[in-house]
């Protein structure tokens, strides 16, 4: 039953999503890495891809633990998502808002 309260839990306070949603994409709509979550089903990497590189360990862990996966696999998620990740954000001066920007193309 706690397991019922935390998946109703949001995700990130940046981001409308909850946890439950991860499992349900994974569930429901064959979700398999925390890119698909992230860029792919909820869209959190256009939205606001700062708070979408915070939430990627959780994604991360909701997956692993979803598909059966070990602490390796979820690690190498966040750093692959992250890397990608990085791309889409805006680097602003200090003290400004950075905003998530597609990422040039050469």
């Amino acid at each position: 039953m706690s397991e019922d309260v935390a998946l109703n839990a949001p995700l990130h306070p940046a981001l409308a999503i909850r946890q439950g949603e991860v499992v349900w994409h994974a569930r429901q709509e064959m979700a398999r890495t925390v890119e698909d979550v992230l860029a792919r089903r909820t869209r959190s990497l256009v939205l606001d891809a700062r708070a979408s590189i915070e939430a990627a360990p959780a994604v991360a862990r909701l997956l692993a633990r979803e598909l059966r996966r070990d602490e390796a696999w979820a690690a190498a998620q966040v750093r692959t998502y992250t890397e990608l990740a990085h791309g889409w954000l805006l680097h602003a001066p200090a003290g400004t808002a950075s905003r998530a920007v597609a990422p040039k193309v050469a």
